[in-house]
C-alpha cells in the first residue's frame, strides 16, 4: 500500500544558471529521498516546481536542499 502524500512546491531561483546547471540541480534534487520530480518551468527559467512525499519531507526541506547546491532561492508557494 502507498502511504505518499505529493504535495507541490515553487521555488524561485534568484540566479540565472545555464542549461547544464539548471539540469545538476534538477538531477541531484531527483536524487534526494522524498523528492518525487524536480523541473524548471519552460520559460521561466527562475521558477521550479518540486514534487515531493510530506510524509517524508515538509517545504523547508526541499528549499534547503535547493540551497544546499549552492543556489540562492526562495520559497513562493506551494
Amino acid at each position: 500500500m502507498n502511504n505518499m502524500h505529493q504535495v507541490e512546491v515553487v521555488i524561485h531561483v534568484d540566479e540565472t544558471l545555464n542549461d547544464d546547471h539548471r539540469a545538476s540541480l534538477v538531477s541531484s534534487l531527483q536524487e534526494r529521498d522524498g523528492v518525487e520530480k524536480a523541473r524548471f518551468t519552460q520559460g521561466r527559467n527562475h521558477l521550479m516546481v518540486i514534487d515531493y512525499d510530506s510524509n517524508k519531507l515538509n517545504t523547508a526541506d526541499v528549499l534547503g536542499y535547493v540551497k544546499q547546491e549552492n543556489v540562492n532561492a526562495e520559497l513562493i508557494g506551494i
